[in-house]
């Protein structure tokens, strides 16, 4: 899937090689392929993560359902060993949260400004709590009900338990995570 929008950086990005998946199972035809400038996987991770993070902190969807994805590309973007990457790249995650400050300013149900420096520097939260959790549950069955997962979906407690795990390392006082100006 292809996303577009003006407010976003694409920086940092690099050459990536796209190929169409079905030429593997069809070797006797000839797909084209292309090699577009695309975003980096470790940008596309704190985008997502901070994201997460703001739906944790207010409980509610922006941008209607299938919200969900995004849960689902973080734990994917970690088994493809790019979360490891992005979270050592504290230079990465303050640029994420100095960009989101700007564009993306948010409000906690409590009216405080949500702090993406806090979630880039040891305070991300990807596991959301009571309502919320319900709601998150609703849009990944959704999600599922609706065929939009290539393999079988693996069961929402198991992506949660991820989450937990990512969240858990994101966090990790051995980060040493830079300082908000």
């Amino acid at each position: 899937m292809l996303e577009f929008g003006a407010r976003s950086t694409g920086e940092p990005s690099e050459p990536r090689l796209i190929q169409c998946d079905a030429a593997a199972y069809l070797p006797m035809l000839v797909f084209p392929t292309a090699t577009p400038q695309v975003m980096r996987a470790e940008r596309t991770f704190w985008e997502k993560a901070t994201a997460i993070h703001v739906f944790c902190a207010q409980g509610v969807f922006r941008g209607g359902e299938r919200f969900a994805r995004h849960w689902h590309d973080v734990t994917r973007l970690d088994a493809a060993g790019f979360v490891d990457a992005a979270i050592k790249d504290t230079a990465l995650g303050k640029a994420v949260a100095d960009h989101k400050g700007i564009f993306f300013a948010e409000k906690s149900l409590h009216g405080e400004l949500i702090d993406y420096y806090a979630a880039v520097s040891g305070g991300l939260q990807l596991v959301p709590d009571d309502a919320a959790l319900a709601k998150l549950a609703s849009d990944y069955q959704n999600m599922v009900d609706d065929g939009l997962f290539l393999d079988e979906a693996e069961p929402f407690e198991a992506l949660l338990q991820r989450c937990r795990v990512i969240q858990q390392k994101a966090n990790s006082p051995s980060i040493n995570f830079p300082v908000a100006e």
